[in-house]
């Protein structure tokens, strides 16, 4: 079966496994994964990978490894292909739960527990938070520079010098990888990583950075600013503006008619999955801003939607699902190639804020998700019950206090302005 570039990488890596070997190949049947041998000379053969490798992402590193070691028991043709799989079957580590799997072997099953069975995480979210701390690991332990868990730990952590955020997630992400491994592959209870441990070798959390939320106005020139060049995009941030969205909750609406009002509304379909918390598919609130004159406004986004009428960004093929909160990033930070500079007016302003919220006392991290605190930060300044505004969100009020900002000096001032009289000091 030859490569096919629209293929995702990791199929691509397991049909290229055999390429190198003359007259092997690979197909599917369904989800199970076929040799194929044909040699000069010789009937060809052909023989079904054994479970559990099977077509997928999740068990393809597994399976690359089960072909490499079917193709050296093969031994140059001395033995049939039916032969060469049992002879593998016989020395591998992937008979069941009786027989230790490689530490490889049991990160694809991690994920596969995490992904696919308690579906704790997507297959994108365990690639990018857990895989770099785990495979970093496995290697430390295959190269002998680790014996039980607090040597893996200690070894790990050196990989993240000058990151404690990091170090922090390295902990965490390890201390679970060994409690599976013991707890479902039967490694040695050494390998577990304990907290003791954890206290001696990680250094404190940093104090969680002050989430910037933008002004009214600074939003309301962010949209002007966006237009000036392309409108679509001044929708996108109209929506993240108005709604509070989740970045990647672009790829996710659509229109429906709200069942208590019986007019459009946006319906966002998008369930996140791990975290702190699961999240359920929602109806839309519009959280007004207000405008030079302190009058509130929305822009009517749901007519808009209804109508088929509200433009955004598309990819080369056309599909508004390409958004995404790195679509957004790119388009924030996006710089001119020739100068290194920010490319466009949006994007100056943009630094400009980044800048000048860095410099605040205490310092204040502007990013894209910072539409969405400004969100919450508005529904708090208009007196929004915290209920209806976490439900509005898509998360608990027990996610609301502890991960979003709910007051700002402005709101607080406002709260205890009153006119008063100053009685004098003794």
């Amino acid at each position: 079966m030859a490569p096919d570039d629209s293929r995702p990488r990791w199929e691509q890596r397991l049909i290229e496994t055999t390429e190198p070997w003359n007259g092997w190949s690979i197909s599917r049947v369904r989800d199970r994964i076929v040799l194929r041998v044909r040699e000069r000379g010789r009937p060809a053969e052909t023989a079904y990978l054994p479970r559990p490798n099977t077509w997928d992402e999740v068990h393809h590193r597994n399976a690359i490894r089960w072909i490499e070691a079917v193709y050296k028991a093969w031994d140059n043709g001395e033995k049939t292909l039916k032969a060469a799989i049992a002879d593998a079957h016989e020395t591998s580590d992937l008979q069941g739960e009786e027989k230790a799997k490689t530490w490889a072997q049991i990160a694809d099953a991690m994920e596969a527990s995490r992904v696919q069975q308690s579906q704790k995480c997507s297959a994108e979210t365990f690639r990018k938070n857990w895989r770099p701390f785990i495979d970093h690991a496995v290697k430390l332990i295959n190269t002998g520079k680790a014996h039980d868990g607090y040597s893996l730990l200690k070894a790990a952590l050196k990989n993240w010098d000058g990151a404690p955020t990091m170090k922090v997630e390295c902990g965490r992400y390890l201390g679970l990888f060994m409690k599976f491994a013991v707890s479902r592959h039967k490694a040695p209870a050494s390998w577990l990583i304990t907290e003791f441990d954890k206290d001696e070798l990680i250094p404190k959390a940093p104090k969680p950075k002050l989430k910037a939320v933008l002004s009214d106005a600074e939003m309301l020139r962010l949209i002007e600013l966006a237009d000036s060049v392309n409108p679509r995009w001044g929708n996108v941030f109209r929506l993240l503006t108005q709604f509070g969205l989740r970045p990647i909750e672009l790829q996710h609406l659509s229109s429906r008619t709200n069942p208590e009002t019986g007019k459009p509304a946006i319906w966002c379909n998008y369930c996140k999955v791990g975290g702190e918390e699961e999240t359920e598919p929602r109806f839309l609130e519009a959280m007004y801003i207000r405008d030079a004159n302190d009058q509130p406004v929305v822009w009517p986004l749901e007519q808009a939607m209804a109508d088929g009428t509200l433009q955004l960004p598309t990819g080369r093929d056309g599909d508004v699902r390409k958004l995404s909160g790195s679509a957004v990033n790119c388009y924030i930070h996006r710089k001119s190639r020739s100068t290194g500079k920010p490319s466009g007016a949006f994007q100056t302003y943009w630094a400009e804020l980044v800048e000048q919220y860095a410099s605040k006392d205490p310092s204040e991290w502007l990013r894209g998700y910072s539409f969405r605190d400004t969100y919450s930060i508005r529904g708090h300044r208009e007196g929004v019950a915290v209920a209806s505004l976490c439900h509005a969100m898509g998360h608990s009020e027990a996610v609301h206090a502890r991960s979003y900002r709910t007051m700002t000096l402005g709101i607080r001032s406002r709260d205890f302005a009153a006119e008063t009289s100053t009685m004098p000091l003794p």
